[in-house]
């Protein structure tokens, strides 16, 4: 056990809470996290004064698009694009089906079905995303933010880093809502 961990199961509770420790006092090797912190703070806030501020004209923020933005054909305009493909034929290999054909040709009724339209507006935000990286990679690398709404969350956590493309795709359509 390192010595922070050691501190902070000596100093929390349960839950979070302070409690008196049946040990006294704090073995030799814990560390005051108090000291931890204060030193941390007084090392950020030099580093942010030396990080010039971006104007905002300078900053991008994407909103990923939820159920309801569905539409048979969605997805076709994007195909000419680095990886736009790839990304339909993993979704292919993950759902089992072949998402593009029905993103393309429909019909209609079962893209509006929940268990493929999230999915279907999950992989065209991120075919956009492809796009707009190729035509405005400003816009990409200037990005500050990222958020959506119901599965456009996940979307943006596909575009934030936080979670691999497969498992945005494997949630399952009660998930995303």
């Amino acid at each position: 056990m390192n010595a922070r961990v050691a501190r902070a199961g000596w100093a929390l509770g349960l839950w979070g809470r302070r409690v008196a420790s049946s040990h006294g006092e704090p073995p030799p090797d814990a560390v005051d996290v108090a000291e931890l912190l204060r030193d941390a703070s007084s090392a950020e806030e030099g580093a942010q004064e030396a990080v010039a501020r971006r104007p905002p004209a300078r900053c991008s923020v994407l909103l990923f698009p939820g159920q309801g933005s569905q539409a048979v054909g969605m997805g076709g305009g994007l195909l000419g694009f680095p990886r736009v493909r790839q990304l339909y034929e993993t979704a292919h290999r993950v759902l089992g089906y072949d998402l593009l054909e029905l993103c393309l040709r429909g019909p209609q009724e079962d893209l509006d079905r929940t268990v493929h339209c999230q999915p279907a507006v999950f992989v065209a935000s991120l075919a956009a995303v492809e796009k707009l990286h190729y035509l405005q990679p400003a816009v990409i690398e200037n990005c500050v933010a990222a958020a959506g709404f119901s599965v456009g969350e996940f979307a943006a956590l596909v575009f934030a880093g936080a979670m691999e493309f497969s498992e945005g795709l494997a949630v399952s359509p009660e998930e995303f809502c």
